[in-house]
């Protein structure tokens, strides 16, 4: 039966008004009269009909081109791509309600009564269908559509229990009695598709393409040709598909489509590409064409239609990186696709989207420094004032480009030093040089005491004195004192120094955080100066005052630390469980270890001798008194040599002979320990530290002994995957 003309326009004229479509040559250019009439007269009854349709049908990202479908009149091909769309719909539930009017279908039809209800989606779906491939005629009720709709229910039951060997005959019968039924039609092609009868469904349709020539239905002929194993007769097929509409962009679409789900995808760009020329319109199907260049490698020819669709509009730069993200993140064609942008950028030089969309890739392909010599150049073109730089830095740093980072941050302050970012940068670049100096373990004071040069720790000082003396008050001042007083405690070792610096910062903000943080590095200070009361007094008031959080916890600690350097035990214990019950990452290791260390080595007898020497050695090392507590660890061993504390002894030892610059030393004390102790927890720790002693002695040979022992008895230890890397790198150089 024939649409109505004037309707069709109308829902076609609404469809152009009130959706964004990209089949824009498919819609008419300007309201007809009569169709306009017609939406005065309704008024809002079939505004929503069109939106009222699953969005997995009708939405932008639909892979049903239901749109089109509806557009060109064509309900056998609506009907269609409805039922293709259902085995696509991960949801079963979805794809229920969309093949739920399959079985009503019929009663749409003139001279036949609806009776059945339907969901709100799927009514919306009916009447969108009504209005356009049926008209409003009235329905009358038979009694032989009844029928047929329960032998078609029961079919259907068939097909969904896989006996398709009983639901085959009864579709056939139906389809028999009324061959252009959509649904009968659909359900029986469905039927010889899972059983692999192609023969008999290529006879369905081109049966149904004596009524309804349309590219939709001879693209799915196409589709079964090319399951059947007739490819060659599958191509000409959908060559005639596109004779049929080569007007008409959804033509391609279809083919496309057909040809994407059967993954022949360099035919589906053939089809694209031809569409474009037939339309005379280079930029057609971009997107489509990207993507499926993408999928089989062309990443080159992929970025040159994203480049295309940049050029177009340079605020789709999100868009075209999350088409590429599937490709990067499993490092596919970035050297090819960056090849390209480069091209482009240096094609045209001010596309901004071109410079942002190659920093991306170089990101993506860990290399920070291309990059930044991007990011940079959009600063300079742009005259951002270090905006997109800063923002850059951080992300450099947070994966670990420390160096590409400091460049970053040196290149706002040169550039930019009045801009907003700049205070910001200055403090980033005295953590960054901070960072550096902590990864290349540089030592301001050496084993013996003496000061040596420590260039980045120098650095990071003077920029955070930078900072203080260009932003003073800025209100990060408090925490740049404190990384300063941190620096002279812990690296450069001028304790009154510090001290001043923490003091400034409690003076400065008596109740803040960062003060609270100061009086917990004096606390530190008080215990290397071995002033353990004022020290136990300075934490405590901490845990009173702070209560919960990481600093609470590592005052407890520290707390827990003081009463085990002093030989009390159980109330160590004490503290250690308060601090677990309120523990945090940071400390938690630090607390187990601790309390493991003190409940299993108790004895031999009730002064606990042996783990009080183990304490006070480790009292010693922590205030830098490292002979004394290697002194210490000695007259245990001597003493005690059998206690269960002798391997941590040794341990501790071999590190202080380590710290103190006596490498040969320590190496063997490392090697030795899992020959005395092959059950001790620290053998693997041991073997690699010796390893590492080895190779800064110079001696390979004894390094990989060392890395092999580890590999060897403790092949499950989390240091053996950095064992056989050092072992990677020492054979490469061995025969480099």
């Amino acid at each position: 039966m024939k649409y109505d003309a004037a309707r069709w326009s109308t829902v076609r004229c609404f469809e152009k008004d009130q959706i964004d479509s990209v089949e824009r040559d498919d819609l008419p250019n300007k309201h007809d009269e009569t169709a306009a009439s017609y939406l005065r007269n309704r008024g809002n009854a079939h505004a929503g009909l069109f939106v009222r349709l699953p969005d997995y049908l009708t939405g932008r990202r639909a892979r049903s081109p239901l749109r089109g479908c509806l557009r060109s009149g064509d309900t056998d091909a609506a009907l269609s791509s409805c039922e293709d769309t259902t085995r696509t719909i991960p949801c079963k539930r979805m794809a229920r309600r969309v093949t739920a009017f399959f079985p009503f279908f019929t009663a749409l039809r003139p001279g036949i009564q609806r009776t059945v209800r339907f969901s709100t989606v799927t009514a919306g779906l009916l009447i969108a269908l009504v209005i356009a491939g049926l008209g409003p005629n009235a329905v009358n009720a038979q009694s032989s559509d009844a029928e047929n709709m329960q032998r078609f229910q029961l079919a259907d039951q068939f097909m969904r229990a896989g006996q398709y060997d009983r639901a085959i005959p009864i579709l056939e019968d139906l389809y028999a009695s009324a061959s252009d039924n959509a649904a009968f039609y659909m359900k029986l092609k469905e039927a010889y598709e899972n059983v692999k009868q192609y023969d008999d469904a290529i006879r369905l349709v081109t049966k149904r393409l004596e009524n309804y020539n349309t590219p939709m239905l001879m693209s799915e002929k196409a589709r079964l040709q090319y399951l059947a194993g007739r490819e060659d007769e599958a191509y000409d097929t959908w060559d005639t598909a596109v004779s049929l509409a080569p007007e008409r962009s959804s033509t391609y679409r279809i083919v496309y489509q057909a040809l994407t789900d059967i993954r022949r995808f360099d035919r589906a760009i053939d089809i694209l590409s031809q569409g474009r020329d037939a339309l005379n319109e280079p930029n057609a199907f971009s997107i489509q064409i990207a993507y499926l260049h993408s999928l089989v490698g062309n990443h080159a020819e992929a970025m040159q239609e994203y480049i295309a669709i940049l050029e177009q509009d340079a605020a789709r730069l999100d868009f075209v990186r999350s088409r590429l993200e599937p490709f990067v993140e499993q490092g596919e064609g970035l050297d090819a696709s960056i090849e390209a942008l480069q091209q482009a950028v240096q094609d045209a030089p001010l596309n901004r989207a071109y410079r942002e969309l190659l920093a991306w890739l170089h990101i993506e392909n860990g290399d920070f420094r291309a990059a930044f010599d991007v990011y940079r150049a959009i600063d300079r073109l742009e005259k951002e004032n270090g905006a997109t730089l800063f923002p850059f830095a951080q992300k450099a740093a947070d994966a670990g480009a420390v160096a590409v980072a400091t460049d970053a941050y040196e290149e706002i302050l040169e550039r930019h030093p009045d801009a907003a970012v700049a205070p910001a940068a200055q403090l980033g670049l005295g953590d960054m040089y901070r960072k550096q100096a902590r990864d290349a373990d540089e030592r301001a004071v050496n084993a013996s005491g003496e000061r040596v040069e420590a260039p980045l720790y120098k650095a990071a000082r003077e920029a955070y004195e930078m900072f203080l003396e260009t932003y003073p008050g800025h209100s990060d001042v408090p925490s740049v004192m404190l990384r300063l007083a941190r620096l002279e405690q812990d690296v450069f070792r001028n304790d009154d120094a510090a001290e001043t610096r923490l003091n400034e910062v409690i003076d400065r903000v008596p109740g803040s955080e960062t003060a609270q943080e100061a009086r917990y590095d004096l606390g530190r200070l008080e215990l290397q100066r071995d002033n353990l009361n004022d020290a136990r007094l300075t934490f405590s008031r901490i845990v009173e005052q702070v209560r919960t959080g990481d600093l609470a916890n590592r005052a407890r600690f520290e707390l827990a630390q003081i009463d085990f350097y002093r030989g009390n035990f159980d109330a160590a214990e004490t503290q250690l469980d308060a601090t677990n019950e309120n523990t945090s990452a940071d400390v938690a290791n630090d607390a187990i270890k601790l309390g493991v260390l003190i409940r299993s080595n108790r004895g031999p007898d009730s002064t606990h001798t042996p783990l009080k020497l183990f304490a006070e050695a480790e009292l010693l090392a922590r205030q830098r008194s490292v002979p004394a507590a290697t002194a210490r660890l000695d007259s245990l061993l001597e003493t005690y040599g059998r206690h269960s504390l002798a391997d941590d002894a040794r341990m501790k030892r071999a590190q202080l002979l380590r710290d103190q610059g006596h490498t040969a030393d320590a190496a063997a004390a490392f090697a030795e320990l899992p020959l005395i102790h092959p059950r001790s927890p620290y053998a693997d720790e041991a073997l690699f530290a010796a390893g590492a002693a080895y190779e800064e002695l110079g001696d390979v040979k004894a390094a990989v002994k060392a890395y092999n022992r580890l590999l060897e008895n403790h092949g499950g230890s989390i240091l053996a995957a950095d064992a056989r890397s050092r072992l990677r790198v020492l054979f490469t150089e061995r025969d480099s």
